[in-house]
């Protein structure tokens, strides 16, 4: 995410309440949604059915009404709690067990831009787990989906699943979509204002969504992009999806997000960027940050551990920069970086940094990408890049990386000097 408001992404931070589990443990749940949307009134029509629902309650906007739930087949009645402090949503509580299918059916006006960066408008339907927009449940569930998206004719759809099918009927379009890889989300994307520049380039398909950006500028930034999806590959090992890379400059301002092999910046944000001295560095740096999480998502990003996504995003970022831009840009990152960091607010260690602390970016993205920088320094890239590659082929699958297991593969890939490093800047005040 950009460093504006990113901490806003609170948008569906779960309550801590104790949920009991009644679908299977080991089966992701699997989501069947069909929405029905009229970006004039701002209104979403929703059916959605969960195969192995992984609990009795789950969170909804609070703007959406439920019209019935049915559980295993028989019509259930539900109650809904008071607002979350931190989210847009609603717990709503099943009242009965739920062991394996989830049916609801709901409707209702997002009128209002929710964090910055979902909103339901004329110029521009965005939807994603930041406005609840279907049922989340608590915990680190990752979910298999199939959407449909019923739009007017207008609007071109993207979403972070396989495009299987599209339906004309009218002044109206159905987009069929299919997640790849059971993931952390459900994204819904689209616009009247929307362009698509689309290309096959060494073995990977990329399409780029964008409004008011210049196509030349496009067509460099994909040059870019690919080069660098094949050096992340090249560090990491290739991501959970092979072969595509999907970009959208949303029309609005806000902050980024990544959702592979999706990843939505602001247009805004990059077209102000632009005017200024190393804006298109700028705008490739956060680009490249977000594409990183297509390997750095490895950690529950509810909890403090959620260092390790952000914190090697941020680092893979600058190596991207340092060497596509150069050592100049490099040392203005570093510079802002220990700026930053100098200026802190609260003492709390990186590894003990809650989600909503005031030095949240601060402590996850800056000085962790600072930490990478050092033991870089100190062990040589080689040693550091046998560490990240066994991370992420250890977690990639299942996202329950977290600081304790970081500090064993450190001890492991490493050796003792650099776990007695790491754990001393991750736990230091």
């Amino acid at each position: 995410m950009n460093n504006v408001l990113r901490f806003l992404f609170l948008a569906v931070i779960l309550a801590e309440l104790i949920v009991p589990v009644r679908g299977d443990a080991n089966q992701p749940p699997e989501y069947r949604l069909k929405v029905r949307i009229d970006p004039s009134s701002s209104k979403i029509e929703c059916e959605a059915v969960v195969k192995h629902p992984p609990a009795s309650l789950f969170y909804l906007h609070k703007n959406l009404e439920i019209r019935r739930i049915v559980a295993d087949g028989h019509p259930v009645s539900f109650h809904r709690d008071e607002p979350s402090p931190y989210t847009v949503g609603t717990a709503v509580v099943v009242d009965a067990d739920v062991k394996n299918e989830l049916l609801l059916e709901y409707a209702g006006s997002l009128t209002e831009i929710i964090n910055d960066v979902n909103m339901v408008n004329s110029d521009l339907v965005e939807l994603a787990l930041y406005s609840v927009w279907y049922p989340s449940f608590q915990g680190n569930n990752l979910i298999d989906f199939k959407l449909d998206a019923d739009l007017p004719s207008d609007y071109l759809a993207v979403s972070n699943g396989i495009l299987e099918q599209r339906l004309d009927s009218g002044n109206r379009t159905l987009t069929r979509w299919a997640s790849y890889k059971p993931g952390s989300d459900i994204v819904l994307l689209a616009s009247p204002h929307l362009q698509k520049m689309e290309e096959d380039m060494e073995g990977t398909k990329v399409e780029i969504y964008f409004n008011k950006i210049s196509r030349e500028y496009i067509k460099a930034k994909k040059d870019n992009l690919v080069k660098s999806m094949g050096r992340l590959a090249g560090f990491y090992g290739p991501p959970r999806v092979k072969g595509l890379l999907r970009f959208v400059y949303s029309p609005r301002g806000g902050w980024s997000y990544s959702r592979i092999p999706l990843f939505v910046v602001s247009e805004e944000y990059a077209l102000s960027q632009l005017k200024e001295k190393f804006g298109e560095a700028r705008d490739f740096h956060g680009n490249a940050h977000e594409m990183a999480h297509f390997w750095w998502a490895v950690a529950d990003m509810n909890t403090p551990d959620d260092w390790i996504n952000e914190g090697l995003a941020e680092y893979s970022a600058f190596r991207l920069s340092e060497e596509q831009v150069g050592k100049s840009f490099a040392d203005i990152l570093i510079q802002e970086y220990r700026q930053h960091a100098k200026e802190s607010q609260t003492s709390v260690p990186i590894a003990e940094t809650e989600i909503s602390s005031p030095d949240r970016y601060v402590n996850r993205y800056e000085k962790t990408a600072l930490m990478f920088i050092e033991a870089q320094r100190r062990f040589g890239q080689e040693s550091l890049d046998k560490l990240l590659k066994s991370l992420y082929i250890r977690f990639a699958e299942t996202r329950n990386a977290t600081t304790a297991l970081f500090l064993e593969e450190v001890e492991t890939q490493m050796g003792k000097d650099a776990q007695a490093f790491f754990q001393n800047v991750l736990y230091q005040k």
